[in-house]
């Protein structure tokens, strides 16, 4: 229901509320990239990721054919492929 500092719980929301927080593992999820309100969110969103001395963890799941070839660019790319029912 709510977020707190030092919780180690993991959380799921949308970015919309998690606005202001950082944290050191994030995973985003893209399910849509058709206006640039969503790319902004998108933005918003990979941005949340805060550097530290441990390391940090961004994964990103994209489900859009709008940032398949982008998502290709990065280092650790993966592509799973993902049957749809």
């Amino acid at each position: 229901m709510a977020f707190f500092q030092g919780d180690a719980r993991v959380k799921l929301t949308t970015l919309h509320s998690f606005k202001g927080w950082e944290t050191r593992a994030l995973v985003v999820q893209i399910s849509t990239a058709k206006s640039a309100e969503a790319l902004s969110l998108v933005y918003a969103g990979i941005t949340r990721l805060k550097t530290t001395d441990a390391g940090s963890y961004l994964t990103v799941i994209n489900t859009t054919q709008e940032l398949a070839e982008y998502g290709k660019k990065w280092p650790n790319h993966r592509l799973y492929n993902v049957i749809k029912s």
